[in-house]
């Protein structure tokens, strides 16, 4: 990138808040909130969940001072969200970890002036963006003050390096409270950093010319924090602080590969109602079969594709069926085997033994064929954010079902989604309604049955393709998806059900969230899969895509589809499954 960085990048128009009356809740931040970021940087693999950044499956840090403990307030989510689209879009990272010092203070104020450099290419176009940032960043410059830490001749320096650097680059005044706060140790820094401010906002255009000022600003901070710290008295260094605020110092700590924890809460709406899930109408909702929703000559094309993925994988088929023959079947008596030499004692051959006393095969034992009565279904989260999963997912389900066929095993897969995004029809139905408080579930329902358990694998195979079809994944209402697969588990004649769920987050329809609240989706699954677990006619288990789903199942795994599906990942599935 380096000169050529700005001349190169095109931003968008700067993408725009959904209408709505109200400041939108998280809740409908985390709905649109990948949407903004992907809409800014291009990148079709960005994800914001649980105020984490995802590229597919892997969680992004945000090493910014600023981007640190974002409160639960519309104006800094906006900031941070503008900000980091700006980052993503105007900064190349590679050539910034070239630059990257591995000192700590010197790291935070590196990170910190990159981070302010791209704020400060905010386009003209962009005035709500720019005054998103603003409000992010005074707010975390009024949390440092508030805290104590600027109580301390360390804690002021870095305070002074942050405000006066936001204010040059950005050209925004600082507030009277926090230029009288900083005056004098601005005065004293001067002489040492006044040139290099100057060339900071010269080239903040240019990421290879910036990044030798910066580096020498957080150089020079370095150096002073680090006498400070050697001269003054033990015990003495730290000040009492008022509040949790703390400055990411300590950025090898970070753990960003643990997968997060899916969150939950409790729902305002779903009390109202007495725990008893509503849903305004029914009449838009429907069961199809996946072939029906995509052309035939495209299900061939991505049939053909899979069989050559999974043909070039190597992946052994029959390795994960003989697992689950184990592990899934049990025996059944099947006659008798004779003319044994230990076992029960044959009647019939007493009159040999007369003739001959060396005879020894004079017993019988029960013959044992092992027979696998197991019903397995996959249940498929079909919301718009595993859009990008849909290649792995039909590997994953494709080969794993082949095997539990292989096995004996009657396998069905399902999927849940929407016939529309903001719930369409019915939404439209309601507004015409008067708005009626509290509807529950808002938009039309889609069920989709891409292999049918009646079907041998090698007959209902075709249809698992039409899971890369990209427009069949909408919204996703979880609840309803796992009662209706699990009523289908129920028919089904077999003596052990098994219905695993293959997910990446809590249910999101956007409509049923925003007449009711966040979480009523939420408590019908958790109702739902109470009831499933106190009846104990169905095993429940979950897939998390790169999220942990504790919160809501009891057996469950998380595993990364943004890698490649190998023979570990699906033996880990496989053990999931088979687990008592």
């Amino acid at each position: 990138m380096g000169q050529e960085l700005i001349g190169d990048t095109s931003l968008p128009e700067a993408p725009k808040a959904p209408v709505n009356p109200h400041d939108p809740t998280l809740a409908e931040m985390e709905a649109w909130g990948g949407a903004l970021l992907r809409a800014i940087t291009g990148d079709a693999s960005l994800q914001w969940s649980g105020q984490t950044l995802y590229a597919g499956t892997t969680p992004q840090a945000l090493p910014a001072a600023h981007h640190a403990e974002v409160p639960a307030v519309l104006a800094d989510q906006r900031g941070l969200l503008d900000s980091v689209g700006l980052r993503l879009s105007l900064s190349d990272a590679q050539l910034h970890r070239t630059h990257l010092p591995s000192d700590p203070i010197e790291r935070l104020i590196f990170e910190l002036l990159e981070q302010l450099r791209v704020e400060s290419l905010v386009p003209v176009t962009w005035p709500g963006a720019r005054e998103n940032m603003r409000q992010r960043f005074l707010h975390w410059a009024q949390s440092f003050m508030d805290s104590g830490l600027t109580e301390s001749d360390l804690g002021i320096l870095l305070f002074a390096v942050a405000l006066v650097s936001w204010s040059r680059l950005t050209d925004q005044e600082m507030p009277d409270r926090m230029s009288d706060a900083i005056e004098a140790t601005r005065m004293g820094m001067s002489p040492h950093l006044g040139r290099y401010w100057v060339q900071l906002r010269r080239h903040r255009e240019d990421q290879t010319a910036f990044s030798e000022p910066a580096l020498a600003v957080a150089r020079w901070v370095g150096e002073a924090v680090r006498a400070a710290q050697e001269e003054a008295p033990r015990g003495n260094g730290n000040p009492k602080r008022r509040s949790s605020f703390a400055l990411p110092l300590h950025f090898e700590s970070q753990n960003l590969d643990e997968l997060p924890l899916a969150q939950t809460g409790d729902s305002r709406a779903w009390a109202s109602s007495s725990q008893t899930y509503r849903v305004f109408t029914r009449k838009y909702d429907r069961e199809e079969p996946a072939t029906e929703l995509i052309r035939h000559a495209q299900l061939v094309e991505f049939r053909e594709q899979m069989d050559d993925e999974i043909s070039r994988s190597g992946l052994h088929v029959g390795r994960i069926a003989r697992y689950f023959q184990q592990r899934l079947a049990t025996h059944q008596r099947d006659g008798w085997n004779f003319g044994l030499e230990e076992g029960h004692l044959d009647a019939g051959r007493l009159s040999q033994l007369v003739s001959d006393p060396q005879l020894r095969e004079i017993f019988k034992d029960e013959m044992q064929r092992p027979i696998n009565e197991t019903a397995v279904t996959f249940l498929l989260d079909c919301s718009g954010s595993m859009k990008s999963y849909s290649k792995p997912m039909s590997i994953l389900v494709d080969v794993l079902g082949r095997a539990l066929d292989m096995a004996g095993a009657r396998v069905e897969v399902l999927g849940f989604s929407t016939n529309a995004w903001n719930g369409g029809r019915v939404r439209r139905d309601w507004q015409k309604a008067g708005q009626p408080q509290f509807p529950g579930r808002l938009n039309e329902r889609l069920h989709i049955i891409f292999k049918d358990a009646g079907k041998r694998w090698r007959h209902g195979r075709q249809g698992i393709a039409a899971l890369r079809r990209p427009d069949i994944f909408r919204e996703g209402i979880d609840g309803e998806g796992v009662d209706w697969a699990c009523q289908r588990l129920l028919a089904q004649p077999a003596r052990r059900r098994i219905l695993m769920v293959i997910s990446d987050g809590c249910p999101m329809d956007t409509a049923t969230h925003q007449v009711n609240d966040e979480h009523y989706l939420d408590q019908h699954l958790r109702q739902v899969l109470a009831a499933r677990e106190r009846a104990g006619d169905v095993k429940v288990c979950a897939l998390g895509v790169g999220l942990d789903l504790g919160v809501f199942y009891r057996q469950r795994l998380a595993v990364d589809l943004h890698q490649h599906v190998d023979e570990a990942l699906l033996l880990g599935v496989a053990e999931l499954l088979c687990r008592r």
